[in-house]
C-alpha cells in the first residue's frame, strides 16, 4: 500500500513587524483602490520604500575665472523617483493568486497614471500622482502559482513631484453697491458705479511652495477679474445665471471653460460640483479671455488676492496645497 504524505501549503516568510502601521496608504488606478499597508488584503508594501522623502533638485549656477566658487542662479525640481517593494499573497489556490496578481498589475500602465495616497494619524491626507516605469527586470526563482505569493520591486515616477494636500477654498461675493446717487437738478436718474472691488480678499496657501488656483465664477456677472498681486485674468463677457466659468491657471491645464449648472449642482458650492454630472455642456472660452497672465499664489497665510466682480454672482478660489514631503 502506497504511503500518502500531506504537506502544508507554502506560505511567504513573515516580516518581523508591519512596515507601515500607523500610516495607511492606498493606490488608486483604473478606478480601483488597493490598500498598500493592510496585510489582510494580500497586497502590502515591505520595508525600503523609496519616494517618501523630500524633493530632488538640480542647481543652476555660473562660474567665472575671475571669481572663486560659483554664483547661485536657482534650482530645478526633478521628477520624484518611487520604488515599492511589494508582496502579493493569496492562500486560496493558484487561480485565486493569479487573478489577484493580474488585477493589481492592470493598474500599472505606463500610458496612464494612478494616485498614491497616505493618511496621517490625525486623518489628513496627501497624495502623489504616479506613472509606472518597470518592475526592476523581475527575476523569478520559483513558480508563484504554486507558492501563492511573489515579491516585486516596482519603479514609478511622479512627474509632478510635490505631494498634494487638502485644498484651501474661499468664496467671495461683490459688496452691495453704494446708495444710488440722484442728480440734484436732474430727472432723478440713478448713477451706479460700474464695478466693485472685493476688498481684503485673501487666501491661505498652507503648502511649502507656490500653487496655481482654479477659479470658479458663478453667474450672474457682467465682468470679473481674478488674480494675485495685481496680476489678473479679466473676464470681459457676461456669465449668465445658471452657468459657471472655470478658469485653470495651472500651466499644465491652462484655459477657461463655461458650463451649464444642473439643478442638483445649483445647491452645491462651485468647487464641490462634479464635472460631467453637475457641470455639463462645456464651451471653451479661453480665446475670449485674450492675452492674460496667470500668476501662482505664493505660500503663506492670508495672501492678498486681486478680485473685481460686477453682478450678483460668486467667485470661488480652489488652491491645492503642495508639499515637499508626504507628512
Amino acid at each position: 500500500m502506497a504511503n500518502i504524505v500531506f504537506g502544508a501549503p507554502h506560505i511567504p516568510p513573515v516580516d518581523p513587524a508591519p512596515a507601515w502601521s500607523g500610516m495607511p496608504m492606498t493606490w488608486t488606478a483604473k478606478g480601483v483602490t488597493w490598500p498598500l499597508t493592510d496585510r489582510s488584503t494580500g497586497i502590502y508594501l515591505r520595508p525600503n520604500v523609496r519616494g517618501l522623502g523630500t524633493i530632488t533638485t538640480e542647481r543652476h549656477a555660473s562660474t567665472s575665472p575671475a571669481l572663486p566658487g560659483s554664483r547661485h542662479e536657482g534650482v530645478s525640481v526633478l521628477d520624484r523617483e518611487v520604488t515599492w517593494p511589494i508582496r502579493i499573497y493569496c492562500p486560496d489556490g493558484s487561480v485565486a493568486w493569479m487573478l489577484r496578481d493580474r488585477a493589481f498589475w492592470e493598474g500599472m500602465d505606463p500610458e496612464d497614471t494612478g494616485i498614491w495616497e497616505v493618511t496621517h494619524p490625525d486623518g489628513a491626507k496627501r497624495s502623489l500622482r504616479l506613472r509606472f516605469r518597470d518592475d526592476s527586470d523581475h527575476l523569478r526563482k520559483k513558480n508563484p502559482l504554486k507558492l501563492g505569493w511573489d515579491e516585486y520591486s516596482i519603479n514609478l515616477v511622479a512627474e509632478q513631484p510635490y505631494w498634494v494636500g487638502e485644498p484651501e477654498v474661499q468664496s467671495f461675493k461683490a459688496p452691495p453697491p453704494p446708495q444710488p446717487f440722484f442728480e440734484p437738478n436732474g430727472p432723478a436718474l440713478v448713477n451706479i458705479a460700474s464695478s466693485y472691488s472685493v476688498e481684503n480678499a485673501t487666501i491661505d496657501n498652507l503648502g511649502d511652495v507656490e500653487s496655481c488656483a482654479r477659479w470658479y465664477i458663478d453667474g450672474e456677472t457682467t465682468s470679473a477679474s481674478v488674480g494675485v498681486n495685481g496680476v489678473v485674468v479679466t473676464v470681459p463677457f457676461t456669465v449668465p445665471y445658471g452657468q459657471c466659468l472655470v478658469i485653470e491657471s495651472d500651466p499644465e491645464n491652462l484655459g477657461a471653460t463655461l458650463y451649464d449648472i444642473t439643478v442638483g449642482g445649483m445647491n452645491k458650492k462651485p468647487s464641490e460640483r462634479i464635472f460631467g454630472e453637475d457641470l455639463i455642456n462645456p464651451v471653451d472660452k479661453t480665446r475670449d479671455l485674450g492675452e492674460n497672465d496667470f500668476a501662482p499664489i505664493p505660500a503663506g497665510k492670508q495672501v492678498p488676492l486681486s478680485l473685481t466682480l460686477v453682478g450678483t454672482g460668486v467667485v470661488e478660489c480652489l488652491l491645492p496645497s503642495l508639499y515637499r514631503r508626504p507628512w
